[in-house]
């Protein structure tokens, strides 16, 4: 059995393409259980955010495995495969659980090592287990994942050293207005990324934090935090014009703010900038707004400038996390390929044991007279020999490696016993039977 891991991300794709791929978490599952009916998929999940957008699947073909995600993206994006396939990856079991480890780890966040991206893997993962499109493979593989991110997180400096979203989005406001204290700032959205910004620029210096929110009750909840004021998305035009900062990420599907909002708001501030920061994708603000005098806008693949000048020491610390990661994915590894070799290994156990069994009843007739005591010694001998024939065999196939060789071995043991696997995949039975009849 082989793992996929099919997508892209922020290195890979601009935003644009990204918020056409965007998936929001209610649509997740009933895109999970349409993929799971295709022959070639056993087990899958996706992960969905703002920076990537990536589908992990279990099968017996990878080749087929990965046309399957291919031909999602190129639905979801509207697009032809031919248009977008140089922005996609594919990686398959080592280099698949690898990506995986460092994923959720922070490491190939575009500000490494941030927390989050922890959180949005699990939900991936619990999403798989309701549409119920997780089985035995994905479930150890997930484990062993939010294990590997938490050895990475707490034996190196990793985490304490990451910054996030937010905080990048402050280090640019201080290149706009240079000191932001009396600033007035707009949160367009009341989740995590929005309270985030709020904690940084209160603690910069801004003053006055109004919220806005599609529902006023959690609107509310963060502006009391921060002593500010809420309201709802259709107030926004009354208080636009206070904003000097406005920081939107909301999970809308079009723009939320478009030009003939801002427009009005920038005259009455006669002069005097405006800082936008989109940090949703799909976007929220629509970027003709920096067409805008004194609008300046920039969305979430622009920040990439601001992590990549606080990146040097979070760089020694992830270098020391991938040994960490590595440890945990050879680990993996390991079981997965036993995982694979253990219905081999049983019926090979099980021929050798018919035979034994076959052997020690001729025998009998040249071992009558024998008590109790001496039969069992008989049995015993029986067993050892057979054990001891054995043991170089199922040490090699509990340790194959996972690559070509591995399968020639198995191959070699199959016939060399003329053992067939116990326990056969439901559909390679029923594919079976279909030939044979």
């Amino acid at each position: 059995m082989r793992i996929c891991h099919v997508g892209l991300n922020y290195k890979t794709a601009p935003v644009e393409l990204r918020e056409r791929l965007a998936v929001p978490e209610a649509d997740i599952q009933a895109i999970l259980q349409q993929k799971i009916n295709h022959e070639a998929v056993r087990e899958v999940a996706l992960l969905s955010t703002c920076n990537r957008v990536e589908m992990t699947l279990v099968t017996h073909d990878p080749d087929a495995a990965i046309a399957v995600a291919h031909e999602w993206f190129a639905h979801k994006a509207d697009l032809p495969l031919s248009e977008i396939i140089e922005h996609l990856y594919a990686h398959t079991t080592d280099a698949a659980i690898r990506h995986l480890f460092s994923v959720a780890s922070g490491l190939d966040s575009l500000v490494l090592g941030e927390p989050q991206i922890l959180g949005q893997v699990k939900a991936s993962y619990e999403l798989a287990l309701e549409a119920k499109t997780a089985g035995h493979i994905l479930h150890r593989l997930y484990q062993s994942t939010f294990s590997a991110a938490k050895r990475a997180r707490s034996e190196t400096s990793i985490g304490r050293q990451a910054v996030n979203i937010s905080s990048c989005a402050v280090e640019l406001a201080k290149r706009i207005f240079g000191d932001l204290t009396g600033k007035t700032v707009l949160l367009v959205g009341a989740g995590e990324m929005a309270e985030l910004a709020a904690t940084h620029l209160k603690a910069n210096g801004c003053t006055e934090i109004l919220v806005a929110n599609r529902t006023l009750e959690r609107a509310r909840k963060l502006a009391l935090a921060f002593e500010g004021h809420a309201f709802t998305m259709d107030e926004l035009p009354k208080y636009m014009d206070r904003a000097d900062i406005v920081i939107s990420g909301t999970g809308a599907s079009t723009y939320v703010l478009l030009p003939e909002d801002i427009a009005p708001a920038m005259k009455k501030r006669a002069g005097q900038p405006m800082f936008l920061v989109d940090i949703a994708v799909p976007r929220d603000i629509d970027p003709r707004i920096a067409d805008i005098d004194g609008a300046y806008v920039y969305d979430i693949d622009d920040l990439q400038q601001v992590v990549q000048g606080n990146q040097q020491n979070r760089e020694r610390e992830a270098e020391q996390a991938k040994v960490l990661l590595e440890e945990e994915a050879l680990a993996f590894l390991t079981w997965l390929k036993s995982l694979e070799s253990v219905p081999l290994i049983r019926g090979i156990q099980q021929q050798v044991e018919v035979a034994r069994l076959e052997e020690l009843k001729k025998a009998q007739r040249y071992l009558k007279g024998l008590n109790d005591e001496q039969q069992q010694a008989v049995e015993r001998l029986s067993r050892a020999m057979m054990k001891r024939f054995l043991h170089p065999t199922m040490q090699t196939l509990k340790t194959l490696p996972d690559d070509i060789e591995g399968d020639l071995l198995m191959g070699a043991a199959s016939r060399l016993f003329a053992a067939k696997p116990l326990q056969e995949n439901k559909k390679d039975k029923d594919s079976d039977e279909h030939a044979s009849g």
